[in-house]
């Protein structure tokens, strides 16, 4: 749970040094202020500094290592106005002082490190992406010239051809189907529906949980799929304006 929180806190994220990340850090610490106000009125012996780690926590997530810093000295100069009494105790608030900025350094040092993990995995996700693409469009590249040989190799014999070339095709659109997949694992409901898409309509009446697909799984169905609403489109219920078919499935995990 906290970690599904710090995910969506660091998705937004303001440039370190704007002054969008100082006023982000100035509002952190109004609310901390708020929040310890509200428990000095239940508890007014309550610590000092409780409210303001989760001010600076946050502050440093999303903006980083400066907001992170100005949160700490605003919440010093705040909590030492506004909380602490005037018959001080100098050694003992020292004390407290000194162990709030070494815990609150520890926590944007973390946060730190966090958001320069993230950025990093952005960076590589994005190399990643780049490098599926790249993949895929020589795939496709590939699967072009693997046709165009079949084509005039089988040039008379176009009936023959066209089976193969059908087939090369539904790999290729499964190998599309596959790269923008989540996990690279297809959707079951996703693969049948494609191999209805080059003969117009989609007229099929599924029946089944969701199911996700590791992709060499994918690629022997899509051509098992293919052949099926070919052999329909030609000799079964599709070779007829009305007619539907039914594909159901069930699954044990």
């Amino acid at each position: 749970m906290f970690a599904q929180w710090v995910r969506r806190v660091t998705a937004w994220r303001l440039a370190p040094f704007s002054w969008h990340a100082f006023a982000f850090a100035a509002v952190c610490v109004a609310i901390a202020v708020g929040v310890r106000i509200g428990i000095g009125l239940i508890n007014p012996s309550a610590l000092t500094f409780a409210s303001y780690f989760p001010a600076v926590l946050v502050s440093a997530l999303v903006a980083g290592l400066p907001s992170g810093i100005f949160a700490i000295l605003l919440s010093i100069m705040s909590a030492d106005w506004l909380f602490v009494r005037s018959d001080r105790d100098w050694p003992l608030d020292l004390l407290n002082y000194a162990f709030f900025v070494l815990v609150c350094a520890f926590i944007v040092g973390v946060a730190q490190a966090y958001r320069r993990a993230v950025a990093n995995y952005q960076a590589e996700e994005r190399q990643k992406n780049l490098m599926l693409r790249e993949l895929e469009h020589r795939g496709k590249n590939t699967f072009q010239v693997v046709e165009s040989i079949v084509v005039q190799t089988l040039h008379d014999d176009k009936a023959k051809a066209d089976v193969i070339t059908g087939r090369i095709r539904a790999v290729s659109s499964t190998n599309d189907i596959i790269s923008h997949a989540d996990n690279l694992q297809p959707d079951l409901r996703t693969l049948i529906r494609s191999k209805f898409e080059p003969f117009g309509q989609f007229r099929a009446n599924l029946d089944g949980s969701d199911v996700r697909l590791p992709p060499d799984v994918a690629r022997n169905l899509s051509l098992v799929f293919h052949e099926l609403v070919t052999n329909a489109i030609k000799h079964g219920a599709l070779s007829r304006p009305e007619g539907r078919v039914e594909i159901g499935w069930s699954s044990d995990a």
